[in-house]
């Protein structure tokens, strides 16, 4: 359905010697009722002027090219949203590209948190788009539902855009969604986490550029929604290197943190963890280096030091624990581990913030520089059948208030 609004001006000569008209502001329109029914043809929808233009009393499923033009408003009842998806040989697209002058707005018909639903992207469509948008008030009735769901193999661009005064999250991203080309957003006021993300999709976050604020639990969520509690770091379709900047609030995570060989090429996984991040560990769960050769850096700056550390204070998560990696970019500098040492990983006897080995005697190459564990439920250290041409370098290594030894060595 497309629809268009125009105006004809008439205007005598004698106008002329009065110079420009100065633009009229747009008229409020009576807000236009649209249809339930699932959306099989490409639709435009235009801007009928200022208020609201459209109201969807429904949750409608979009299985083509929704086109939504600068400046129109559209008002969700109570249940409504958009199903962005694919269909048997249709596919849906949500192409919002709105500007700074003319934001796209979401919103209820009652301006209260919970007031309509969410916009769900299950479309793999290039074409997804929301550019200077405006979502609020979605969440559903009891909050359950982000005011934003990206799932499966969806794909969106989301930038410019707030997503604010939502009863439950503001975004939700799955392991196997796509949101390359996330930048400068502001997730804000939203009564749940600003985000809920799959490890493996972090590295698509842009940092200080998107804005967190003044929401119910301030934090990036970690959590991939495995039944097993574990994230992955791999190579795959998402590229070797998967790089964490700091988003200017904590990142907590639940679950645990596997970088590992990816399962199709073989290619090693890598995580970076930039400088000022803030990273809080929920109670059992840590980061574990499990194939040979994969990669961690953690790269803090003496002004922005990378912090680890658990919820709940001294021995309240696992820790880290690197197994059989000699790449020579294995690095933790500028880093204060503290709170680790709950409990100790497979083929360890002791707890440690730092874990070093398995059940072979592999190599491992690590460097340590300006490195604190502080406040371990055991040692500092554990060093367990690690080769003898092993290479840890140690520069500027402190240890304070852990109940265990500095370093413990295992056979």
């Amino acid at each position: 359905m497309s629809i268009t609004c125009i105006v004809l001006i008439s205007c005598s000569s004698d106008d002329d010697s009065l110079g420009p008209i100065a633009d009229e502001p747009d008229p409020t329109v009576e807000p236009l009722v649209l249809d339930c029914s699932i959306i099989t043809e490409a639709m435009v929808l235009e801007d009928r002027g200022s208020g609201i233009d459209y109201i969807w009393p429904c949750e409608v499923k979009v299985r083509a090219p929704l086109t939504i033009e600068p400046g129109v408003t559209i008002a969700f009842e109570q249940g409504g949203g958009l199903i962005i998806d694919d269909y048997d040989t249709r596919t849906g697209a949500l192409i919002a590209n709105g500007t700074t002058s003319k934001p796209i707005v979401f919103t209820g018909t009652n301006q209260t948190p919970g007031a309509w639903n969410r916009i769900y992207m299950d479309s793999g469509d290039i074409n997804n788009i929301l550019n200077h948008c405006i979502i609020e008030f979605a969440g559903g009735t009891d909050g359950s539902l982000p005011a934003l769901s990206n799932v499966n193999g969806s794909k969106v661009e989301v930038k410019n855009t707030i997503i604010r005064k939502n009863k439950g999250d503001g975004v939700f991203v799955t392991t196997s969604a796509n949101i390359d080309g996330w930048q400068a957003n502001m997730i804000i006021e939203n009564q749940g986490f600003p985000m809920q993300i799959a490890a493996r999709k972090v590295k698509f976050l842009d940092g200080e550029q998107t804005t967190y604020a003044d929401n119910g639990n301030n934090q990036i969520y970690v959590n991939s929604g495995s039944i097993y509690n574990r994230g992955y770091i791999e190579d795959e379709v998402d590229g070797p290197v998967h790089t964490w900047l700091n988003p200017g609030i904590p990142i907590f995570i639940e679950e645990n943190i596997y970088v590992r060989q990816d399962r199709v090429n073989e290619r090693p996984g890598h995580l970076k963890i930039m400088d000022g991040c803030n990273i809080i560990f929920a109670e059992d769960y840590g980061i574990q280096m499990i194939h040979n050769n994969t990669v961690l850096e953690v790269l803090g700056t003496q002004e922005n030091p990378v912090n680890f550390s658990g919820l709940n204070g001294q021995g309240s998560w696992k820790g880290i624990n690197i197994t059989q990696s000699v790449s020579s970019l294995n690095k933790i500098e500028n880093t204060i581990i503290s709170d680790a040492g709950q409990s100790h990983w497979n083929w360890f006897n002791q707890n440690g913030g730092l874990s070093l080995g398995d059940q072979t005697s592999q190599s491992i190459t690590l460097t340590l520089n300006n490195v604190q564990i502080s406040n371990s439920g055991g040692c500092g250290i554990v060093e367990r059948k690690i080769a003898a041409n092993s290479s840890l370098n140690y520069t500027n290594l402190t240890f304070t208030n852990n109940i265990g030894n500095d370093i413990c060595e295992e056979l």
